[in-house]
Parts: structure tokens; C-alpha cells; sequence
């Protein structure tokens, strides 16, 4: 009997998990833009000081200013477990092009101990107040903002490019917006499911654990919840784009063909509704062939697979100026 009470809750279960409400409330923007140079480098500041001892050297939030005002301003989001070190190469070419460019370390990753269970604490809300503010701070910086970012940055400038007008220009690199292994109509399950279930860590290779190739900074091992406030924004970001025009007004979305990771069709859903709307967004792809043996991560030069040779000539065309 108690057996078949189960069967019987199961598919009500299933159906609360379906139809919960997706997204949760305050994933809104709430711009506070800056109005010059000196404000936003004070601005800037206070992501610095978030750095403390327990933050690797390297995973630091950067800044690249000429110490004034110039015509464009990039800002970078860096990927799951990863950190600023991963665009540094990036960045630097952007700022000897001549832009003002600040990469800041996302909330909870960074961290000289990359067993941190950091990650399983990561919020939606938290994700998007943090781009808020980077946004804010990095606008003072010059005159258009180009904002850039793979995989969660990918997400974030994503979120950005929506919400807000500040935004000239967006550069998503694989950005999740949906999971390459649960597509589609999948999307929403996944993230119901992610962000009900407890959280469960999963290392990127379950050979090598810990002792992970590629880069040092880069944790062994994502978060289901990191994943889950990541889908949240993605989410989010898809259903304002539904409703309304995009604030940026152009946007370049680079795919890998094969991505292991990320949903490449939710992504070009997204495109789509952006070239759409009723102020529509100039919308530049750009996809690297399955052929070429890319990981997710193109842009991290010790990234297993990495072949900057190929990739960064486009990214750099890309992020400009």
C-alpha cells in the first residue's frame, strides 16, 4: 500500500516541479551607473578590496586603465570555476588597442583552495546584482561599453545586454543558456531540478579528480547549484527577451559546433529573439566547425585542447574596437 501511495505522489511531484514558476523574482536590473572616470575607478575599488587572502594571486579582480577616459570600455566575465587569469591574454590585447578594461573575479570562485565549497552557495540574485555593479562601475570608464563573457559570463553578458542601455555591445562565448545534455524543453526541468535538489558537486573529469590538466586556477569540480543560478539568469534573460527589446544594440554570439556543455540551439533562440524585437540588435555569429577539436573553454591558453592560434584572431575581431 505504501508502495503504491508512492507511485501515486510521484507524478504529482513531477508535476510541481514542472510548473513552478521558473525564474524568481528580483532578477531585474537596477542601474546606478557612475558619472565619470574617478567614480567609477573608487567603484572598481571595492571589488579589489572583496579579494582577500583566501583569493588566489592570480584570480584577482584586474583592472586595465591608461588613467583616463577612452573611447571604449570591455568589460569580462569570466566561466564556471574559473577566474580572470583565464582572459588575461584577452584583456591585455584589448587594452593595448586602447580600451579601459576590467575583468572581475565572480562571486565565490577565485579561491587559493580549489576543493572550496564556495560554488555550492551561488545564488541567481547574487549573480545579477554582481553584474549590476560591474556594470555600473565600468561605464564611467569611457564612452561605449562592450560587454564580454563564456560559458556563466556568457550568461551574464547575456543578462546584461538585455536589461540594460548602457550596454553598446555584447560578446556571448558559449554561453549557458541551456545544457548541451538536457536540451531544448529539457531547460526548464533541469533548472527547476537543480534548484530544488540539494546541491551536489561533480568533478569536470572523474579519472583525474582533483589532479585535473589545464589550468591551475580552474576548480577540479563545478556546483549544481552554480549551475542552476546560472540557468535561472539565462532563464530570465530569455523571457524579458520574449517580452521586450534588448538594451544593447548589437551582439556577436560565438558557438562551438559539438559544445559538450552549453546548448547551442537555446542560444540561437536567443539570437533570434533579439533580431526580432522591435528595436532589434544587430546580431553578428560566429561558430568554430566540430572538426577544429575545441573545448567549451576557448579562451583559457592552458585550457586542455586550447588553440588560441585559431580562436583568439576572432575573438579579438570581435571584442575590438
Amino acid at each position: 500500500m505504501r508502495r503504491f501511495g508512492f507511485f501515486l505522489f510521484l507524478p504529482a511531484l513531477l508535476l510541481f516541479v514542472l510548473f513552478l514558476p521558473l525564474t524568481p523574482r528580483g532578477l531585474g536590473s537596477h542601474p546606478r551607473p557612475v558619472r565619470n572616470y574617478a567614480a567609477a575607478v573608487d567603484s572598481i575599488a571595492s571589488f579589489a578590496r572583496a579579494d582577500g587572502p583566501a583569493i588566489a594571486p592570480a584570480c584577482r579582480s584586474t583592472l586595465y586603465t591608461h588613467g583616463r577616459h577612452t573611447g571604449q570600455v570591455v568589460l569580462i566575465f569570466h566561466g564556471l570555476t574559473n577566474c580572470p587569469a583565464q582572459f588575461d591574454s584577452l584583456a591585455r590585447g584589448a587594452y593595448e588597442r586602447g580600451a579601459n578594461v576590467f575583468v572581475p573575479r565572480l562571486p565565490r570562485h577565485g579561491f587559493a583552495d580549489r576543493m572550496t565549497d564556495e560554488l555550492g552557495k551561488s545564488d541567481a540574485r547574487e549573480l545579477v546584482a554582481f553584474t549590476d555593479r560591474a556594470c555600473d562601475a565600468a561605464v564611467g570608464l569611457g564612452d561605449t561599453l562592450t560587454v564580454v563573457g563564456l560559458s556563466v559570463g556568457g550568461t551574464l553578458a547575456a543578462w546584461a545586454a538585455q536589461e540594460r542601455e548602457d550596454v553598446d555591445r555584447a560578446v556571448l562565448i558559449a554561453p549557458m543558456i541551456g545544457v548541451a545534455k538536457a536540451p531544448g524543453a529539457l531547460t526548464p526541468v533541469v533548472t527547476r531540478l537543480t534548484s530544488l535538489l540539494p546541491n551536489l558537486f561533480v568533478w569536470w573529469n572523474d579519472k583525474e579528480k582533483e589532479k585535473l590538466r589545464g589550468p591551475s586556477h580552474v576548480y577540479p569540480r563545478f556546483a549544481s547549484r552554480a549551475v542552476a543560478a546560472t540557468l535561472l539568469v539565462g532563464g530570465e534573460t530569455m523571457q524579458q527577451a520574449r517580452r521586450r527589446s534588448p538594451g544593447a544594440r548589437r551582439a556577436a554570439i560565438v558557438t562551438i559546433e559539438g559544445d559538450q556543455a552549453v546548448d547551442n540551439a537555446q542560444i540561437e533562440s536567443l539570437a533570434r529573439l533579439w533580431e526580432h524585437a522591435e528595436r532589434p540588435a544587430a546580431i553578428q555569429r560566429c561558430r568554430f566547425a566540430k572538426d577544429l577539436g575545441l573545448n567549451h573553454d576557448i579562451v583559457d591558453l592552458e585550457q586542455v585542447g586550447a588553440d588560441p592560434a585559431v580562436t583568439y584572431p576572432v575573438l579579438t575581431d570581435l571584442i575590438g574596437p
